[in-house]
């Protein structure tokens, strides 16, 4: 059984993340990428004009020292029907103190895959981000690959079969996965409410502030999982992240059916409004 890893990552026009492997006894490295939808870029901005945290001011979100490793039990549902494999992406939304607000399904091979790994998310504690020293709120992401215990009667005759066939088919089928913003039926999100965040005093300046932001919207239009990619001040994070908390669209969809979606914008926030002088 195979846990991997997935801390955010910005790279040319397409983000994909880096997934570190760790079995549940022994640590590992597995060098497949995960790749996410497409970047669907506004006009006005290039990917270019955003650098990245350094590695040494990023510390990525994680399990909680106590409790590293995922332990998620073969769904029974797998051995009835014969499946030797499966595999499922959770992403959890972390408050700055590492607790977990939200739950959400990335993708999944099987429903019962996925139903198995959010079941255990729920169980779990968490590590927070923390950049440049200061924890901040943030996404964290994990794949884990279901395999059945060591001689399990009735579906290790499967396991070859069901390995070649992913392999013929190019890799692992999802029945669940979120899609690319240029996908969807009218070729975007459509916003329904819009938060900017507010610079605060001790952060004006001339110059615009401005940073990358992803999220998911789900198939009722609400943001989940929304996270910081760009250097911005530890203290700003925050702000952004609530602005983001607030957004909504349009329930996105693809030839009608309502489906989860990945999408990446540019957030500058404005200026401070200078209090009103009281009143004598």
């Amino acid at each position: 059984m195979l846990l991997r890893r997935l801390p955010p990552l910005v790279a040319a026009a397409v983000l994909s993340t880096s997934l570190h492997g760790e079995s549940n006894a022994v640590a590992g490295r597995d060098d497949e990428p995960l790749q996410l939808p497409s970047v669907r870029a506004d006009a006005g901005f290039s990917l270019r004009d955003f650098p990245l945290p350094n590695k040494a001011d990023l510390q990525a979100a994680d399990f909680s020292a106590s409790d590293p490793f995922l332990k998620v039990q073969f769904p029974g549902a797998a051995v009835h029907d014969g499946v030797a494999t499966g595999r499922a992406t959770v992403g959890v939304m972390l408050d700055a103190a590492g607790v977990a607000k939200d739950f959400l399904l990335i993708r999944c091979t099987k429903t019962y895959f996925g139903e198995a790994l959010l079941a255990e998310a729920h169980r779990r504690t968490f590590a927070a981000r923390r950049l440049q020293g200061t924890a901040v709120p943030a996404p964290f992401l994990f794949t884990f690959s279901f395999q059945p215990p060591p001689g399990m009667t009735g579906i290790s005759n499967f396991e070859a079969a069901s390995r070649r066939t992913e392999e013929i088919q190019g890799g692992a089928q999802f029945v669940y996965q979120p899609h690319r913003e240029a996908d969807l039926d009218g070729g975007q999100l459509t916003p329904t409410r819009i938060a900017i965040p507010v610079r605060p005093a001790s952060h004006q300046g001339a110059k615009p502030l401005r940073v990358l932001v992803t999220f998911y919207v789900d198939e009722l239009g609400r943001v989940r999982l929304p996270s910081v990619e760009s250097v911005l001040p530890p203290e700003l994070v925050p702000h952004a992240i609530a602005a983001l908390q607030q957004w909504a669209f349009a329930p996105p969809k693809i030839k009608g059916e309502p489906v989860l979606v990945y999408a990446v914008r540019a957030l500058t926030f404005r200026d401070d409004e200078p209090a009103p002088p009281r009143r004598p």
